[in-house]
């Protein structure tokens, strides 16, 4: 027996309520923070329209593969890292306090721009909605301020009722490409073939483009982790959710997208001229009329599960943050019925009016402005964050905090890191494309994370003695 340091909150600390949710509910966060048929409507009609066109399939399988091996090395520094803090934790505990605390202030800044984006979309496809079936008018932030009052009552009941809810969220979506995946199997079978697989598909066309919008596809990818100090069954649970969400969610992109390709004979150009009405249309065609009202209404309760899941992320990272003291100490307050980090998600949901306060005042439009701006910011952010992760696993080999093989511990970190810098310096590189829009103000996104990470990195310095965003040290007896 030996002993290694592994990170998590000491008896002493406030903590979050622990044996509070398992694996399925983790994937079903995980998959809810992908909004799998909002990114079939969006990102993945993009890629289709204007990225590598079918290649898209085989596009979806080399960046899973890419997130696989990334998990290799993430999930060995989840044998010694439990915290709210996620892949900031992670870091830290490989390259010190101040490169965590800096990913910390990251997370913090995408997933609450992430969360309020999601609510005001929920809004947004609730007016289309109502507007369908009554032909009532409502503006887009009434039925948002509705879905951020419900974001704080969920925050306030604990994370089992946010799962429950997450959890009928991902079934519909599941639910709905099981049907029209039948349907056009059904009526046009020939549209299934083995082009989509091929390479020659895969990395032809707007490459940089299909990356980005695919890796966006798979956010919310570290939620897992951010729930260790809730989860039943510690570390096994935390490394059985990461893969099963990642085959999941693998095996529903892949063939939602083989779907819309099989559907039409000539995708791209369909998609091209309107990527946004693809998939209603699709379903109009194959399943009946009636299917494009019943897909607004999925798109709004997919939409909604995504605010939950980015919701809760924003919270615990705050809290997080809070109980390391580098933000107000109140953040760390939890509800006593349910121990869950109140006040915390009470202030996710009130940076989610501020946010969006100044689009409702000047009335623009949410998707052509908000959408945009919160795409750039949670694409860049996440490869950042996957990137510090994987350096970190190397460092911390490297220095003797943990045990692995190469493979493990310096190869997969190794060139996972390499991959995702690569999509990184592409996403900057063709930021006006991941946006949708040249404007000066969508220029400077990518220095929004840049200076969050600044900003956490001297808070850190400032305070060398303080215990940092992962938590504290404590000795753990491990097999040798």
């Amino acid at each position: 027996m030996t002993a290694e340091p592994t990170i998590a909150a000491p008896a002493s600390a406030v903590t979050l309520r622990p044996n509070s949710i398992g694996v399925v509910g983790m994937v079903f966060m995980i998959v809810a923070a992908t909004a799998p048929l909002t990114a079939l409507a969006t990102n993945i009609a993009v890629s289709i329209g204007f990225g590598v066109g079918v290649g898209t399939v085989g596009l979806f399988i080399a960046v899973a593969v890419v997130l696989a091996v990334f998990a290799v090395g993430y999930l060995l520094l989840a044998r010694h890292v439990r915290s709210a803090g996620g892949q900031a934790a992670f870091v830290s505990f490989g390259l010190g306090k101040p490169a965590g605390t800096a990913i910390a202030f990251v997370a913090t800044v995408a997933y609450n721009a992430a969360a309020a984006g999601m609510s005001a979309a929920t809004g947004f496809y609730a007016s289309i909605a109502l507007e369908q079936y009554l032909a009532l008018q409502v503006p887009w932030y009434a039925f948002t301020a509705v879905t951020l009052t419900l974001l704080a009552i969920l925050g306030m009941r604990g994370i089992q009722t946010a799962e429950k809810v997450t959890i009928v969220s991902s079934l519909l979506q599941f639910l709905f490409v099981a049907v029209l995946a039948v349907a056009v199997f059904a009526q046009r079978p020939e549209g299934w073939n083995l082009t989509p697989l091929l390479p020659s598909e895969a990395f032809s066309g707007n490459l940089a483009l299909s990356l980005v919008f695919i890796l966006l596809s798979f956010g919310g990818f570290e939620t897992s982790t951010i729930y260790s100090e809730e989860a039943r069954g510690g570390h096994r649970s935390i490394t059985g959710a990461t893969y099963i969400s990642l085959g999941l969610l693998t095996t529903v992109f892949v063939v939602s997208t083989w779907t819309l390709i099989a559907a039409h004979p000539d995708v791209v150009a369909t998609t091209a001229t309107d990527p946004g009405s693809i998939v209603t249309a699709t379903a109009s065609e194959y399943i009946g009329p009636w299917a494009g009202g019943v897909i607004t209404l999925l798109i709004m309760v997919s939409f909604f599960g995504a605010a939950i899941a980015f919701h809760n992320m924003a919270a615990r990272y705050q809290f997080a943050l809070a109980r390391a003291h580098l933000l107000p100490g109140a953040l760390t307050r939890t509800h006593g019925a349910h121990s869950s980090p109140y006040v915390s998600s009470l202030v996710q949901v009130a940076f989610s009016a501020l946010l969006l306060l100044p689009f409702v005042v000047a009335q623009v439009d949410v998707f052509s402005t908000l959408f945009p701006a919160i795409s750039g910011i949670t694409a860049l952010s996440l490869v950042a964050m996957m990137v510090a992760a994987s350096v970190s696993v190397v460092a911390a080999r490297g220095k003797g905090k943990i045990r692995g093989g190469w493979f493990a511990a310096r190869i997969a970190p190794s060139a996972s890191a390499l991959v995702l810098t690569a999509v990184g310096l592409l996403i900057v590189l063709n930021y006006s494309a991941v946006t949708g829009g040249d404007s000066p103000v969508f220029a400077v996104m990518p220095l929004i994370p840049a200076v969050a990470a600044v900003y956490g990195a001297i808070r850190q310095y400032r305070r060398p003695g303080g215990p940092g965003v992962e938590g504290y040290l404590e000795s753990a007896l491990e097999e040798s």
